[in-house]
């Protein structure tokens, strides 16, 4: 039997706009980017595999952002009103 879960996640992350400053791949979920990574503001994505959830806060709190595959170089582009990103988490598709 084929764990549903399988499915693959990638996405970087960038500090500024556009692609640029500081870049981190994820492929795990991450409840808080400020800890770990020592910025809360991202400014940019490029999601790579799968669908992931943006939380405005730590701990997968606070106003959700769904990013598809793709590239949002600001924030406007995932229809939030600042930068500040506090966790990530994949989506997982439910059938």
């Amino acid at each position: 039997l084929l764990n549903a879960q399988a499915s693959s996640h990638r996405i970087r992350i960038y500090e500024r706009e556009d692609y640029r400053g500081q870049m981190v791949e994820l492929t795990e979920d991450c409840s808080s980017l400020q800890n770990r990574f020592h910025f809360s503001d991202i400014h940019s994505f490029n999601v790579l595999e799968g669908s992931w959830v943006l939380y405005e806060l730590p701990n997968y709190r606070g106003r959700q952002y769904l990013l598809r595959p793709g590239d949002y170089r600001r924030y406007h582009d995932w229809g939030a009103t600042n930068a500040r990103v506090g966790s990530l988490r994949r989506a997982v598709d439910f059938y």
